[in-house]
């Protein structure tokens, strides 16, 4: 099915998902919400989306109709004066008749959740956000290039790093990989060398070296088309490789593995991070462990669900998620696992490699 087609389906399911909840039509400024639903890349302040179980309207400024050709099918795009597009689709709901519009809080400033509110319209938090959990063919198909650009890049680079770079230059080194592969953009990088390994979100130095015989740590994505990838590479550089640091790994491996088997339609957040969790715990490690084990990935890096212990979020086939155990001991080393996996009927899929 063409990208268009399945921008198109992705509206009409949202229509039908507006009619079950008794909504007249939804209001939408955000571009992650708008990219979502019409497949086009907007800017903030560019469009108002107003969509209704019947049809769906983009009031936007002149300069922006011509941006929005590709979905014309399914998304009648009407311009209004420079400023004036909030105000435009709210005369367009007075226009139509609509008594109950909804908005989601949690994408739209105060200012402007205070005027929607005061026009009469209601709160609907994570009417989009509940729908883009489960991924379509096209953002399956996004996902797995911008994970393969991630991990092609990784093994380009590894080889290249060498004792004496710094942490910045090994960080330049993979965001230009993965770039000169097709990513839109690199989100974060975090590349750790020895003691920062223990750091779990460094940010990368420009003056530190790498030392022989030393840990290495990175976590590193792009953005492929809109949509994310997340990985992480625990290593010891070198030939004299510490028995300690090759019995952590070892564990963090073994928890990695327990969290991808626990991955399967049906399973809470909560699930998959005690699979990952208990076996850290039994080794002794529980308190070294501080953070999730893993989150959905899609138009954002960190997406719901969040892996969390005790959360009850069930993933479902298409689902995309990151399984990332870690062990830190401060001002030594650390070791975290990562790759990006899709939640089949069957289990799971490894989207992070060559």
């Amino acid at each position: 099915m063409a990208i268009n087609d399945l921008s198109s389906l992705r509206m009409k399911d949202f229509r039908s998902l507006l009619k079950q909840a008794g909504l007249d039509g939804y209001l939408t400024l955000s571009p992650l919400e708008q990219r979502y639903l019409s497949g086009i890349e907007l800017s903030a302040s560019e469009a108002v989306f107003l969509i209704t179980p019947k049809k769906a309207y983009c009031i936007t400024k002149k300069l922006i109709v011509s941006k929005m050709a590709p979905a014309a099918k399914f998304l009648k795009t009407e311009d209004v004066p420079f400023g004036s597009m909030l105000a435009g689709a709210l005369a367009k709901v007075k226009k139509l008749g609509l008594k109950r519009v909804a908005f989601d809080p949690a994408q739209v400033g105060f200012e402007t959740g205070e005027a929607l509110t005061k026009a009469g319209c209601v709160r609907a938090e994570g009417l989009i956000g509940e729908m883009r959990r489960q991924k379509y063919e096209d953002e399956v198909a996004k996902l797995k290039k911008s994970c393969r650009v991630a991990a092609q890049a990784f093994e380009e680079v590894k080889p290249k790093i060498k004792t004496g770079m710094t942490e910045e230059e090994v960080r330049i080194l993979i965001a230009v990989a993965m770039l000169k592969r097709g990513a839109d953009s690199i989100p974060f990088n975090i590349v750790c060398f020895g003691e920062n390994t223990a750091d779990a979100h460094h940010t990368p130095s420009k003056t530190r070296k790498l030392k022989k015989n030393e840990a290495v740590l990175m976590d590193f994505g792009c953005f492929y088309e809109g949509y994310a990838s997340d990985m992480t590479r625990s290593w010891w550089h070198g030939d004299k490789v510490p028995a300690e640091y090759t019995k952590i790994w070892n564990i963090v491996d073994k928890a990695y593995r327990a969290g991808v088997q626990s991955l399967h339609p049906g399973i809470t957040s909560g699930g998959v991070d005690k699979a990952a969790r208990d076996v850290i715990e039994a080794a002794g490690y529980g308190k070294e462990f501080f953070h999730t084990t893993g989150h959905a990935i899609g138009l954002v890096v960190h997406d719901a669900p969040i892996l969390r212990a005790g959360t009850s979020d069930e993933l479902g086939e298409n689902y995309i998620v990151t399984v990332e155990p870690g062990i830190y001991f401060a001002g030594k080393w650390g070791i975290r696992l990562e790759d990006s996996f899709l939640v089949t009927s069957k289990g799971a899929k490894k989207l992070t490699q060559k």
